[in-house]
C-alpha cells in the first residue's frame, strides 16, 4: 500500500516542484498574473489527481484528497504569481482562501465529469447546494 501512495503523490510533487523551481530561477523577477493557460493547467492537474487518487485500488478518502488539490492550486497560484490572476483582461489579487473554495467547487465539478464513479454522493449533493446558493447570490437565477 505504501508503494501505491508514494506513486500517487509523486506526479504532484514532482510537478509542484518544478513550477516552484521555475519561480526559484526568476526570484528577482517580478511575477507574473496567472493567465487562463496557467489556471487551465493547475485545474488540469488537479482534476487528475483528484481522480487518480480516489479511483478503485486506491480509495484515498475524497474530502482529504479534494483537500489537497484544491490547497496546492491556490497556493501554487500565491507563490508562483504572487497571488495574481488575469480575469477579464484586468490584473486581480484574489483572496486565497476564497481561491481555494472556488477551485474546490471546480474540481468537484470537472470529477462529476471525468470520473463521476469517484465522487461520494454526499460530495455531489453539497456541491449542488453550493452551485445554487452561488447562482442566487449573483442574481443567476435557481430556485
Amino acid at each position: 500500500m505504501g508503494l501505491k501512495i508514494s506513486k500517487i503523490f509523486a506526479i504532484p510533487l514532482i510537478s509542484s516542484s518544478f513550477l516552484f523551481s521555475i519561480n526559484d530561477l526568476n526570484a528577482n523577477v517580478k511575477n507574473s498574473p496567472a493567465n487562463k493557460n496557467d489556471l487551465d493547467l493547475y485545474h488540469g492537474m488537479g482534476v487528475s489527481f483528484l481522480c487518480n487518487a480516489t479511483r478503485k485500488g486506491f480509495d484515498l478518502d475524497f474530502p482529504k484528497t479534494l483537500n489537497v488539490a484544491s490547497a496546492t492550486f491556490a497556493s501554487v497560484v500565491s507563490q508562483k504569481h504572487g497571488g495574481k490572476i488575469i480575469e477579464r483582461k484586468k490584473e486581480q489579487t484574489v483572496d486565497i482562501k476564497k481561491l481555494q473554495f472556488i477551485a474546490s467547487l471546480q474540481l468537484v465539478e470537472s470529477a462529476l465529469q471525468v470520473c463521476p464513479d469517484n465522487v461520494p454522493e454526499k460530495i455531489e449533493k453539497q456541491f449542488k447546494i453550493e452551485t445554487e446558493r452561488i447562482k442566487k447570490l449573483q442574481g443567476l437565477g435557481g430556485k
